[in-house]
């Protein structure tokens, strides 16, 4: 019977292994990615707090929230 549950317990280490792993890259993609000063679409500048939440953004709040919305009136 302790054969079963020293199995579930490596399982359940390398399954919180791979989270934080996952959670790793995804810390580093996010520190990679560089922010637009001003927004693709309309040219307006993009405030430096959503710059710094969101990594790698390139649209400004409302144009990211039409692009959204077309998307899901399209289905997607």
């Amino acid at each position: 019977m302790s054969d079963i549950f020293d199995r579930a317990t490596e399982r359940e280490q390398e399954l919180r292994d791979d989270a934080l792993a996952a959670r790793e890259r995804r810390a580093r993609a996010g520190r990679a990615a560089v922010s637009a000063a001003s927004c693709a679409v309309c040219e307006q500048p993009i405030p430096e707090s959503r710059r710094q939440a969101l990594p790698g953004v390139q649209t400004c709040v409302e144009c990211q929230a039409d692009l959204e919305h077309a998307l899901q009136s399209k289905g997607y």
